[in-house]
């Protein structure tokens, strides 16, 4: 088994981020196309109840695995180090049974007074068993990831987006057509008759959405069976003498205690930033109601007769949901490797002390996470409507609703996407506890302004993008100043952020100059999407240029990968 360093790991990381989100657009930017706006609407409220569920059982156990495994290895404890992945693996998979199978039994309550919409308990029942896969996997990966080996983590994410996006699909699609041909050949769909095609088609839109999560678990049972063959052939590179050095282990109820307490915070470090997504589908419906009686007429350019004012609530939030949600998810699930990836070296300094080698991590990663995440929240904020066209070009009347938003989300998208790593970071300082206050303080503030905002005709589900915008700024300026806090590290602002967002500034101008002036030159008959592709690849191309002579980071980072010997010149920042 090989480790990795930061660079190296983060490289690998974000080939698989990278990888990973170009295979899930390709999987949801048709699966929206089928669903619609009201279809999403019973994809996003499924995984709305699910993901609390998932954050609770799994979220935790990456981080926690890594952790542990890290400071074993750190110490040369290796008997301990396997006796604590046994021991995860026996305990998290009981948690994760027993949690799958509440799930399932309660699907009807849950969808009928949680998300009430009765029609999502088939998604729920349909996504209940990932969590058993995803557990085990994440037990597996955890231990990999804390020997610095971050190649399993990102073989085994690809596989299971693969399959999800050929599984997924298939079965959407598969079912899809089975429905349309018992409603052509019998005018009925699972036993209930309709009066025509119209209600068939909408009555169908819960089981193909259940259909398409089926698929969704059953490649995440796939992947989890790679991992586990992969990791039983490789193996971890502990010898027989290095397990002879100390064979002294940890009593398993010890353990056991261990890892649940170090899950627990994590945890509910998760559950709160899923906090988010609940409150939207809590809020979004019920607000965007109180908005349509106090103005109606404010929604009518959005009505039609697909889509009826009884519909246009959950209509608006499965678009919301669906398209700038997605979009907005892009950028943090990236810059989160970074500190996937620093958690192992990070946890070997915290059990040696040695506070200079924490700095220097911390440093590249804040460095690193601006370079990325200020041009890529700028850009999403000024091209949203050409991004939202290109991706989902089929779908006007949700694109309609989800232009403001999605600018105000792309702004937002900056500071979640610097905050994401620094609770990694906390957590393995050993201060979750300063994350959830963070977190929790944030998603008070959320909920209070969707309620406020999105009552309003006028702003609607722009509300719910503004209270993202407020909270993520306060969670990352407050998360930053304690990490930096608890390190003594003094962050070179010019270099993490003042030039970065020059650099992004002039990115952003660029990018929106280029597309406005190929949008005017009609004659040419330019496809759109070419033009948002061509406008992006220069916009990025100024970006660097700028960066390159503002910053000395990327000028290493350049040297360092072209240099030809590497070893000779250690990388600074």
């Amino acid at each position: 088994m090989k480790r990795q360093g930061f660079i190296k790991g983060s490289a690998i990381l974000l080939a698989m981020v990278l990888i990973t989100k170009i295979l899930g657009l390709l999987y949801k930017i048709p699966l929206t196309n089928l669903l619609g706006g009201t279809g999403m609407g019973y994809f996003a409220s499924a995984f709305s109840v699910f993901t609390p569920v998932f954050a609770i059982v799994v979220s935790g156990i990456p981080s926690t695995m890594a952790r542990l495994t890290a400071e074993n290895y750190a110490l040369e404890r290796f008997s301990n180090m396997r006796h604590t992945k046994r021991t995860a693996f026996f305990l998290f998979t009981i948690i994760s049974a027993a949690a799958a199978a509440v799930m399932i039994l309660t699907s009807d309550f849950l969808s009928r007074n949680v998300v009430g919409e009765p029609n999502t308990k088939y998604a729920l029942m349909c996504v209940a068993p990932s969590i058993i896969f995803c557990t085990i996997m994440s037990v597996e990966r955890g231990y990999c990831e804390g020997l610095q080996n971050m190649i399993p983590t990102a073989v085994s994410e690809v596989i299971e987006t693969l399959f999800k996006l050929i599984l997924g699909l298939g079965f959407a699609y598969g079912l899809m057509y089975h429905i349309s041909d018992m409603y052509d050949k019998t005018g009925m769909i699972f036993g209930t008759a309709y009066e025509n095609s119209r209600q068939a088609a909408s009555a169908a839109l819960p089981f193909i959405a259940a259909a398409a999560i089926l698929g969704s678990s059953i490649a995440s049972a796939i992947a989890c069976l790679y991992i586990l063959i992969s990791g039983k052939i490789k193996g971890d590179s502990v010898t027989k003498q290095m397990l002879q050095r100390d064979t002294i282990t940890d009593p398993t109820g010890a353990t056991a205690k261990k890892l649940v307490v170090c899950c627990l915070p994590i945890a509910l470090i998760s559950v709160i930033m899923t906090f988010a997504n609940m409150i939207d589908m809590l809020t979004v419906n019920p607000c965007i109601k109180t908005a349509m009686k106090a103005s109606p007429h404010t929604f009518d350019s959005l009505l039609s007769d697909k889509l009826t004012a009884d519909m246009l609530p959950n209509f608006i939030y499965g678009s919301y949901i669906g398209l700038a949600v997605t979009v907005f998810g892009l950028v943090p699930t990236i810059t989160a490797m970074f500190g996937k990836s620093i958690l192992p070296s990070l946890a070997e300094s915290c059990a040696k002390n040695d506070k200079k080698a924490m700095q220097s991590g911390l440093t590249k990663m804040l460095i690193v996470t601006s370079i990325i995440a200020i041009p890529a929240g700028m850009g999403i904020a000024v091209l949203s409507e050409p991004i939202l066209r290109f991706l989902f070009g089929g779908r006007e009347t949700e694109i309609q609703v989800c232009i403001m938003p999605m600018s105000i989300l792309g702004i937002a998208v900056i500071f979640l996407a610097i905050a994401t790593p620094c609770f990694a970071i906390l957590q393995t300082l050993g201060k979750p506890h300063k994350a959830i206050i963070i977190m929790l303080a944030g998603g008070i503030i959320k909920l209070f302004l969707n309620i406020i905002l999105i009552r309003q005709p006028i702003i609607n589900i722009s509300g719910a993008a503004i209270s993202t915008l407020v909270s993520e700024v306060f969670i990352c300026v407050l998360s930053v100043r304690s990490v930096c806090k608890m390190t003594d590290l003094k962050p070179k602002v010019s270099e993490i952020f003042v030039k970065p967002t020059y650099a992004a500034i002039m990115c952003s101008v660029t990018a929106i100059l280029s597309h406005e002036t190929l949008t005017k030159i009609a004659h040419l008959q330019i496809n759109h999407r070419f033009v948002t592709l061509f406008s992006i690849g220069i916009g990025s191309t100024m970006y660097f240029f700028c960066l390159y002579l503002l910053c000395e980071t990327p000028k290493n980072i350049v040297n360092y990968i072209f240099s030809k010997k590497k070893s000779a010149k250690p990388l600074k920042f």
